[in-house]
């Protein structure tokens, strides 16, 4: 009889199973990170007002938050390889179709497909990551997994705006658009094939009864401490991303474009850095101090007047980011039984869309009152108040390894 690998204990992080999610999660990155930054350029393009263009750029999260309730249960319940198969094949389509009809309604609809793909991906990926990681090196494993989206966010805005360019050039904006379109479904593409590769779920059916019925599977409570953590990190994560640059230009830094790089740099360094060190240490030793680097992070680049001043608050941010994001995922991941992990990622992927939506927002709400700078300073708050949650969060969190015992 085959050996099912999903059901054996992986013995090295660096696996065949491991190596192939790494390469899926790289290619999502790229076909994402390449399209989404230019998603205002493409609607101005198409002489859209300015609130659907805010509309269409949004709702890649708002949709994403949206289909977490049925992302949830099919995580748990059917073969997570197929499901990994069919949401690279969706955003393939989704990107094809923005490629070959230019228009606000397709666009919407495409946007839509789009949503629908990155809120399976997400859970789903980190889920099989965690199956195929050996549980003493489990923050190891998914800081490494995180270096993928470090990496992918680093480029690929890099190389969709230079298909944009090359295209424009050669043909003007439609064909530039186009190529760059195509680039995104041919990275979805291409992800298929490692998915492929990953050995099949032998034990979908099996774990599809046990799993009851499909509304328990949406979230956990277990995991949801953690997750909440998660979700006030991500909201100055979501402002630094979102208003960095153009408070660069307000404070006449010319280099700031750059600080996107050194950001993206140190994160590739200090993610798979900080996951050895909470498996040796241990995640209490790690968390709360991160999390104080990242709120000094947000101190010193309010106080950006100079290109070094602003380079070091994107290390001091890669710093506690990247550190706390392995920590509370491996978490989220650690309070399941294993056939409920994907219930687990679910519900951490909750935790991250919120910040991601509502970090914008926020900050925008404290921009028009005040400037760029003390909205980065509020940005400190939602930090502190994660700090003072995980004095409750930890404890809980002992609690449940020890049942899980």
């Amino acid at each position: 009889m085959e050996k099912d690998l999903t059901q054996v204990e992986p013995t090295r992080i660096f696996n065949k199973e491991f190596v192939c999610i790494l390469m899926t999660n790289f290619l999502h990155c790229l076909g994402d990170y390449s399209v989404n930054p230019l998603v205002a350029t493409y609607t101005k393009y198409l002489n859209s007002s300015a609130q659907l263009t805010g509309l269409l750029t949004g709702m890649f999260f708002a949709v994403s938050l949206a289909v977490r309730p049925f992302a949830g249960p099919a995580t748990t319940k059917f073969d997570k390889r197929k499901l990994l198969i069919i949401v690279f094949l969706i955003g393939a389509a989704a990107n094809l179709g923005y490629a070959l009809f230019h228009s606000i309604p397709t666009f919407f609809a495409f946007r839509f497909l789009s949503g629908v793909q990155y809120s399976f991906f997400g859970s789903l990926c980190i889920t099989l990551a965690t199956e195929r990681l050996p549980k003493a090196k489990l923050a190891s494993g998914l800081g490494i997994y995180g270096v993928g989206a470090a990496v992918g966010s680093a480029v690929a805005p890099s190389i969709g705006s230079a298909f944009l360019q090359f295209g424009t050039r050669l043909r003007g904006d439609s064909f530039g658009f186009t190529l760059l379109f195509l680039f995104g479904s041919f990275s979805f593409a291409i992800a298929v094939i490692p998915s492929i590769i990953l050995a099949p779920d032998r034990k979908a059916k099996e774990n599809a009864t046990r799993a009851g019925v499909w509304y328990k599977n949406i979230f956990t409570i277990h995991a949801l401490p953690p997750a909440i953590v998660l979700f006030l990190v991500m909201i100055p994560y979501a402002m630094i991303n979102t208003y960095m640059f153009e408070f660069g230009k307000e404070q006449g830094i010319a280099q700031i474009s750059l600080f996107y790089l050194v950001f993206a740099a140190s994160l590739t360094v200090f993610r798979p850095l900080s996951g050895h060190l909470i498996d040796r240490l241990g995640i209490n030793k790690i968390i709360l101090p991160v999390l104080v680097i990242l709120s000094i992070a947000l101190i010193v680049i309010s106080f950006s007047s100079m290109a070094w001043i602003a380079f070091t608050g994107a290390v001091l941010a890669a710093i506690g980011i990247g550190s706390a994001q392995p920590s509370l995922q491996s978490m989220c991941m650690q309070s399941e039984i294993d056939i409920r992990r994907g219930v687990a990622g679910n519900t951490l992927y909750m935790g991250i869309d919120l910040g991601l939506f509502l970090g914008p927002y926020l900050g925008g709400l404290v921009y028009a009152k005040t400037n760029y700078a003390v909205m980065f300073r509020t940005g400190a708050v939602p930090v502190v108040i994660a700090m003072i949650c995980l004095v409750f969060v930890i404890p809980m969190h002992k609690r449940r390894l020890s049942e899980l015992e």
